[in-house]
């Protein structure tokens, strides 16, 4: 599916897993080289940026942002190309991408326009369109981070053994930030290099802009990680503590239990040397002496401080 969206001498194309005969359409429309087109049929397995005659073309990778929205994810990350001319942008994604949707109604609505004078407006539309995917980014961050505050509280109200789950699954989440975002620095770096010999050295103010909210976005991703591994190692203390305790006292147990099975056990034997059956009240004294020797067992744990 093709969006076209004009703005004065600019052009915005948005497509949305594009066939073989829009992209050849595309591709003779804009003068792209073979190689491009043939890269755009089937999602890439790297990003890259690399500059062109009259354009260029950059591939990014984006986490999906909604864990917290109670959605399956189709997928971990979503691919995003980007053709870059002068006076024309295409962008071609492969699933629809929230970010995308709701930046086109803002361009048809002519909310850009403080830039509408300024050279250059093709990479300046890239700009605009870029921060705004890191800003989808910064929301998910967001709601990640609320989501290890509430395990926080879940952690420290004795749900340890549920929160291992939910650990994992932001653990996941985190893992495709991490995966999907390490290597913008290096992309959006050379990027900046092609964009100064696209446009001029006076667009350097929207790319160090756009490598600005990388770095913060990135800078959010390992606080979040940090404080994953803090709660983490909290949760995995409290629960070995809970599996430590719980294994003492079946060991105190065993410990009590098994001395009185084997007393128990002699007192049942047929035997006529038993010196205490046959008496008076032998009974309630094989149960005092069972009792006794319970107590000692009790004072003796609790004088090791074992209790």
């Amino acid at each position: 599916m093709i969006r076209q969206f004009k703005h004065r001498d600019t052009t915005w194309v948005d497509v949305i897993s594009p066939s073989k005969e829009e992209l050849s359409t595309l591709s003779k429309q804009y003068n792209l080289h073979s190689l491009v087109e043939n890269e755009l049929s089937t999602p890439s397995a790297r990003a890259h940026c690399d500059l062109y005659d009259a354009y260029i073309y950059l591939v990014l990778h984006f986490p999906c942002c909604n864990f917290c929205l109670g959605q399956e994810k189709s997928s971990n990350t979503q691919e995003v190309d980007f053709i870059i001319g002068k006076d024309f942008l295409i962008t071609i994604h492969y699933e629809p991408i929230q970010a995308l949707d709701e930046f086109g109604q803002i361009f048809e609505a002519n909310l850009i326009s403080e830039d509408a004078k300024k050279k250059n407006q093709a990479g300046i539309l890239f700009s605009h369109i870029i921060l705004s995917l890191y800003k989808s980014l910064d929301d998910g961050l967001t709601m990640i981070g609320n989501e290890l505050r509430k395990a926080e509280q879940e952690i420290f109200s004795g749900k340890e053994k549920e929160m291992v789950v939910v650990l994992s699954k932001i653990n996941h989440e985190l893992l495709d930030y991490t995966w999907s975002l390490k290597n913008h620095a290096d992309i959006l770096s050379t990027f900046d290099n092609a964009s100064e010999i696209m446009f001029g050295n006076e667009y350097r103010h929207f790319s160090r802009k756009i490598m600005a909210t990388y770095h913060r976005i990135y800078s959010t991703l390992e606080n979040l990680k940090e404080m994953f591994d803090d709660l983490r190692t909290t949760n995995d203390s409290l629960l070995s503590i809970k599996t430590n305790e719980i294994m003492k006292i079946l060991t105190i147990m065993a410990f009590i239990t098994f001395p009185l099975t084997v007393f128990t056990s002699t007192f049942g034997m047929n035997t006529i040397h038993n010196p205490i059956l046959g008496m008076p009240f032998d009974f309630w004294i094989i149960i005092a002496i069972m009792l006794g020797a319970v107590t000692s067992m009790f004072i003796f744990f609790r004088y090791k401080r074992w209790l």
